[in-house]
């Protein structure tokens, strides 16, 4: 397995947009397919677990918000937390987070720590967590809310 850095795979995912053709919902998809299936792969059981989602609002949000549309048509039963408004999502991950929705999974904005120091019990309590809050846009340290639940989901 070759390990990319975040500008290389910038690269790839722009390549295969630009000069390939292939839309960014595609991408998307296929990412969140294939995190589910590594996720089945490791947690045959799934459905036993409890899953907790925390996304982001760019893309790897979207991502996020196609894994938990896979596991919950299995029947697997998740929290999703959104740390920012829902207004704040735009682009393909917005497209996701309203088709998420649509197929009946409740998506929890948390777009303060204040909102994140009560939905982050359930990441104590948790036997799976997803993070899907940054890809390879991220380009320097986290803080605020974000440094927040990155520093919750380590403890979990």
């Amino acid at each position: 397995m070759k390990v990319l850095t975040s500008g290389q795979m910038r690269d790839i995912d722009r390549a295969a947009i630009e000069d390939i053709g292939i839309p960014g919902l595609v991408l998307m998809e296929n990412a969140g397919v294939q995190v589910t299936r590594a996720i089945l792969a490791r947690f045959p059981r799934v459905a036993e677990e409890n899953v907790v989602i925390i996304a982001g609002k760019g893309n790897n949000g979207g991502d996020g918000f196609v894994v938990a549309r896979h596991l919950f048509n299995i029947g697997c039963p998740l929290t999703v937390f959104l740390l920012a408004a829902k207004a704040d999502v735009k682009g393909d991950a917005a497209v996701n987070l309203a088709i998420a929705e649509k197929v009946g999974i409740e998506v929890q904005a948390v777009p303060t720590i204040e909102a994140w120091k009560t939905a982050r019990v359930e990441v104590f309590h948790a036997s799976l967590i997803v993070d899907a809050i940054f890809g390879t846009g991220l380009e320097k340290p986290a803080d605020g809310l974000y440094a927040a639940a990155i520093a919750d989901i380590n403890k979990g």
